[in-house]
């Protein structure tokens, strides 16, 4: 049975899921630590969303990758809300795209840097735009994703091209549930190096999809915006999984008297 990781933040649970409470300094500054002083063993961050919690009560093999990252981050507003009913006392979210574009733009040094997933047209804008929005960041390996399922081999020749590049800093841009299928498999073999599973984040850092207006991210209303945004595309995800969220948050939490008696754990 492997070791459960040593959380580096406080956190409590949600759905059986610790969530860290932090901010975007706090997880900047973790990861600016780890890359100025490597570990034996990788730092695992991901940015979790209503939509991640409720595919981890969905998908057992899922549920157990998530347990494994060292840092679970709430992506947003409504998770944010939950733990706050558990005394987190937390201000804002820690948003995937804003996280790893203050990771970017404050790297300590110039850093090798690598992305698993996303689409040839997001990395291309990528590399134009990092060398004035990010120029500590050097973008050694661009890594297409299958449209299978990940698989051993696709994991294992990902790690080759990682290490053949030397890249210390890994962002997965799979989405769920690959992104944690690839890190499950990758992180026994990731070394020192921190690895930040980030869906889509890259899609709006680059300006290929837009962001919320202030006021929607700050009411919980990302998920609308996106949906006027991509109705096609986006209604069928947000009407199952918003749904199944509120049903999960209802059974799983309220009428447990879990999200009212579970309080923060501090084991980092």
């Amino acid at each position: 049975m492997p070791k459960k990781p040593d959380h580096p933040f406080p956190t409590v649970p949600l759905f059986g899921v610790p969530l860290s409470i932090t901010d975007y300094d706090q997880v900047v500054d973790l990861v600016r630590q780890r890359l100025l002083s490597p570990q034996s063993q990788p730092l695992t961050l991901d940015a979790a969303n209503t939509m991640t919690m409720t595919a981890s009560c969905l998908e057992p093999r899922m549920r157990e990758s998530m347990l494994e990252y060292d840092a679970i981050l709430p992506d947003g507003m409504p998770l944010v809300w939950c733990m706050n009913l558990k005394n987190a006392g937390l201000q804002d979210r820690t948003y995937g795209p804003y996280t790893t574009e203050r990771v970017l733009a404050e790297l300590p040094r110039k850093t090798r840097v690598a992305l698993i997933g996303g689409f040839p047209d997001v990395h291309r804008r990528l590399v134009e735009q990092g060398r004035t929005r990010f120029p500590m960041a050097e973008f050694v390996l661009l890594y297409d994703a299958p449209f299978a399922p990940i698989d051993d081999a696709y994991a294992r020749t990902c790690l080759d091209q990682i290490r053949a590049s030397g890249a210390e800093l890994v962002f997965v841009c799979l989405g769920v549930p690959r992104q944690y299928d690839w890190v499950a498999k990758a992180k026994p073999l990731l070394g020192g190096r921190v690895c930040f599973s980030v869906g889509g984040a890259f899609d709006l850092i680059v300006g290929s999809v837009p962001y919320a207006p202030a006021w929607m991210q700050k009411a919980g209303l990302t998920w609308l915006f996106r949906l006027c945004q991509e109705p096609g595309r986006m209604w069928r995800r947000y009407f199952i999984y918003n749904t199944l969220f509120v049903w999960f948050l209802l059974t799983r939490e309220i009428l447990t008297g879990k999200l009212f008696s579970e309080k923060v754990r501090i084991d980092g």
